[in-house]
C-alpha cells in the first residue's frame, strides 16, 4: 500500500461486513499485472464489531468492479505493475480466503492470518531470488561467449587478466546465490518456517544480479550499452528485483533479527 510498504501488519485497506457482502475500501500499489488481470487476491483488514484481523479477499473484477491504472517502470517491460483502487467495492463473503479464524488474545488482528501472509512472502522472496539467478546466469553466459570472440590489443579479451577476474567473480557470485535459493526452496518444500533463509536468498541474489549484469556490461564495453545487445535489458530487469517483496534493507533486518533475537522494527 502507498503508506505501508513492507510492514504487512499496518495494512489499512479494510473490508466491513454488510449483509452477504464485504465492502472493500483502500488502495494497493505496485501490483503485478493488476490492470490486466481478472482476479485480485487482496490482503486487507477484515473488520467487525468484535475485532479487526488480517485476511485475504479474492476479488473478481467482473462481479466486484474496481479501478486500476498502470505504473510504468525501469525494467521488466513485459511484466506490468499497477495501482488498484477499491471504493465501496462489494465482494461476496465466501470470497474470504483467510481472516475468518478465532480472535487473538489481544482482540486485534489474528496472528494466524498474519502468519499465513508472511509465509506467502517467503515464497515470493525465494522466487525473486531464483529469477535473479536466472538473469545473472544469462548475463554471465553472454559475457563468456563475448570474451571468447572479441579481440583487443592483439588477443581475445578473455585472455586479459582483468576480464578473467570479472568472470571469476561473476561465476562465484551466481553459484553462491543459486545455492542460497536452492536451500530456501528445499525448506519451503518441507513446509518449514524459513524467514531467515528466504530473506538471505532474496537480498543476496537480487543484489548479486545487479552487480553481475553491471560487470557484463563492462565486459561488453560500449556494446553493453546498446539496445542491440541484451545486457542493458538484463541490468534494468535485475535492478527491479531489489525492491519488490521487501527491499534489500528489510531483508537484512529480518536476518539480523533472527540471528540476534533483537528487532530493529516491530
Amino acid at each position: 500500500e502507498p503508506d505501508v510498504g513492507s510492514n504487512a501488519a499496518e495494512i489499512q485497506t479494510s473490508a466491513v461486513a454488510d449483509g452477504d457482502s464485504l465492502v472493500l475500501n483502500g488502495t494497493k500499489t505496485w501490483i503485478s499485472c493488476g490492470h490486466v488481470s481478472d482476479l485480485a487476491a487482496v490482503i486487507c483488514r477484515v473488520k467487525s464489531e468484535e475485532d479487526s484481523r488480517i485476511g485475504i479477499l479474492l476479488v473478481d473484477r467482473e462481479v466486484s468492479p474496481y479501478e486500476a491504472s498502470e505504473l510504468p517502470h525501469l525494467g521488466l517491460k513485459a511484466f506490468p505493475t499497477s495501482e488498484l483502487y477499491f471504493t465501496d467495492c462489494r465482494v461476496p463473503k465466501e470470497n474470504l480466503l483467510g481472516g475468518g479464524g478465532s480472535k487473538g488474545s489481544s482482540g486485534s488482528s489474528s496472528s494466524g492470518d498474519l502468519k499465513f501472509v508472511l509465509q506467502g512472502f517467503e515464497i515470493m522472496r525465494t522466487l525473486m531470488a531464483v529469477g535473479s539467478v536466472a538473469m545473472a546466469q544469462a548475463a554471465l553466459d553472454h559475457s563468456v561467449t563475448y570474451a571468447r570472440q572479441r579481440r583487443q590489443w592483439g588477443k581475445l579479451i578473455g585472455e586479459h587478466q582483468m576480464i578473467q577476474e570479472m568472470i571469476c567473480d561473476m561465476t562465484t557470485s551466481v553459484d553462491a546465490a543459486r545455492l542460497l535459493a536452492y536451500r530456501a526452496l528445499s525448506l519451503l518444500q518441507q513446509g518449514k518456517r524459513c524467514d531467515r533463509e528466504t530473506s538471505m536468498a532474496k537480498w543476496f541474489a537480487t543484489e548479486m544480479a545487479v552487480e553481475v549484469t553491471s560487470k557484463a556490461i563492462q565486459i561488453h564495453g560500449a556494446n553493453g550499452l546498446s539496445e542491440e545487445f541484451p545486457l542493458e535489458k538484463l541490468f534494468r530487469d535485475a535492478r527491479m528485483f531489489t525492491i519488490p517483496d521487501g527491499a534489500t534493507q528489510i531483508q537484512k533486518l529480518i536476518v539480523s533479527r533472527d540471528v540476534l533475537g533483537l528487532s530493529a522494527f516491530e
